[in-house]
């Protein structure tokens, strides 16, 4: 019996070329994809560059243009790399697109219709100099668990710890240098818990996983109780 797929890999992100990773990932997709249309199942294959975050911010700070710039010669660079390999989607773009915003104010309606969205304080770093609350990737300093320098504020590459960026030892700002002062500012966050119903039935059921991923998913992601997502 004929099937309909929906197939993607995982994002690129915006703020580098291809590498040999991407490729391997891309090019075992592409060959799946191939195989089940000659097996006469209705295949889709998409992806986009993941152009929201940190990375792609400093990439375009470093170069002094605009995020915008650098998203679109990637992007290009992106599909003329794909294309040299022969990988064939049905559809690449960005996530910084129209489509994607519309259907993310979309979701979004349906979340707050659902009373699925808080809002509470919570407390940043900020650059004092430059005006602007700073993400992980814009702070440095000495990691709280093991004394490590010139860590960055989410987690520490010598001993795997993570950590909040307010956790971070002698923290000084990557933008400007500054040390960071601490402030409040409110976030927006969607509650995960009043769906742990919904969640055990699609992981747990219905053959939607494998059983390996959603054995793991019982014991630890659903084992416990369920945090709520900060998406500001």
């Amino acid at each position: 019996m004929s099937r309909r797929l929906l197939v993607t890999a995982a994002l690129p992100y915006a703020n580098g070329p291809i590498h040999i990773g991407h490729l391997v990932e891309h090019i075992q997709t592409d060959i799946w994809v191939r195989f089940q249309r000659l097996r006469g199942h209705r295949c889709i294959f998409i992806c986009a560059d993941d152009t929201h975050g940190t990375a792609t911010m400093i990439r375009a700070r470093q170069e002094g243009r605009s995020e915008e710039a650098v998203i679109t010669d990637m992007n290009e660079q992106h599909r003329q790399d794909f294309a040299g390999f022969d990988i064939s989607f049905d559809q690449y773009g960005t996530t910084h697109c129209p489509e994607n915003e519309a259907l993310c104010h979309v979701i979004w309606a349906r979340l707050r219709e659902a009373d699925l969205v808080v809002e509470r304080e919570v407390t940043q770093l900020y650059d004092p100099v430059v005006g602007t609350f700073l993400a992980d990737r814009f702070v440095r300093g000495t990691c709280p668990k093991c004394g490590a320098t010139d860590e960055y504020g989410d987690s520490c590459s010598v001993c795997g710890s993570t950590y909040a960026p307010t956790d971070l030892k002698d923290p000084r700002s990557t933008l400007s240098g500054a040390t960071p002062e601490v402030r409040s500012s409110p976030h927006q966050f969607v509650r995960i818990e009043p769906l742990r119903p919904f969640l055990v039935d699609w992981t747990q059921g219905g053959g939607h996983l494998g059983t390996e991923t959603a054995n793991y998913l019982k014991g630890h992601f659903l084992g416990e109780e369920l945090r709520d997502w900060d998406v500001s």
